[in-house]
């Protein structure tokens, strides 16, 4: 007796299944082009510098152009910029397709101090950050009393207080005890500030008596200004 025998034709793929097989293949695609060589980095911009160049700061990051751009650690280099004295805060992120964009926002100098290891430099807080020369405008403190730390913040509370452009005419403060500051200016003359209180009214006064005659002023009362 004959075998009776039933072939069974297969189906090919529904056209969905091979539309979202073609995804998936792509997609996976997508995802691992960053890690090669076919995504490199071109390019490294950098914003904020002032008194580091750009070039220093490239360097810190420890990035190489043509390194696959998402094989890059974001995070490290960040940390490893903000490792340089002058730099406050960095952040560090990727411009698709090929460009890491390096942000920094620096300490600004306003004030130093004179050692033999050379000018300590002052950022706004009252903190040292750097040994380096003075930028412009940084105004120099001195005095036995600047080794106390409340002091040394004082001082630089005054300092900026003063307008940038009154800035550039003191040559340094110093500080006589920890409630008397004097200042002495870039024609030698000198003012009396007082203790580092209502700084903003004698920092108005400074403005005023710097075109008046006199080797000597007294602002620790605004209201109440003498000369010598």
């Amino acid at each position: 007796m004959p075998e009776n025998t039933q072939a069974t034709r297969r189906r090919p793929p529904a056209r969905g299944v091979v539309a979202v097989l073609a995804v998936v293949a792509l997609v996976a695609i997508a995802v691992a082009v960053p890690f090669t060589p076919a995504m490199p980095v071109r390019t490294i911009e950098v914003e904020g510098e002032r008194q580091l160049s750009s070039d220093e700061i490239i360097a810190a990051t420890s990035i190489e152009e043509g390194t696959p751009i998402a094989r890059v650690d974001v995070q490290q280099a960040a940390s490893d910029v903000a490792g340089l004295p002058w730099v406050k805060s960095a952040t560090v992120g990727r411009s698709w397709p090929s460009t890491i964009a390096v942000t920094v926002e620096e300490h600004v100098a306003v004030a130093y101090a004179d050692t033999p290891e050379g000018s300590r430099l002052i950022d706004t807080r009252g903190e040292e950050f750097v040994v380096a020369d003075p930028p412009e405008g940084a105004v120099q403190l001195a005095g036995s009393a600047l080794e106390n730390e409340r002091v040394r913040r004082d001082a630089v509370a005054i300092v900026t207080s003063i307008s940038e452009e009154m800035r550039g005419r003191v040559a340094s403060i110093e500080a006589s005890s920890p409630s008397t500051f004097v200042l002495r200016l870039d024609d030698d003359r000198r003012v009396v500030w007082g203790a580092s209180k209502d700084n903003d009214n004698k920092a108005r006064a400074l403005e005023t008596v710097v075109h008046r005659e006199g080797a000597e002023f007294n602002i620790s009362n605004p209201e109440l200004v003498t000369v010598r």
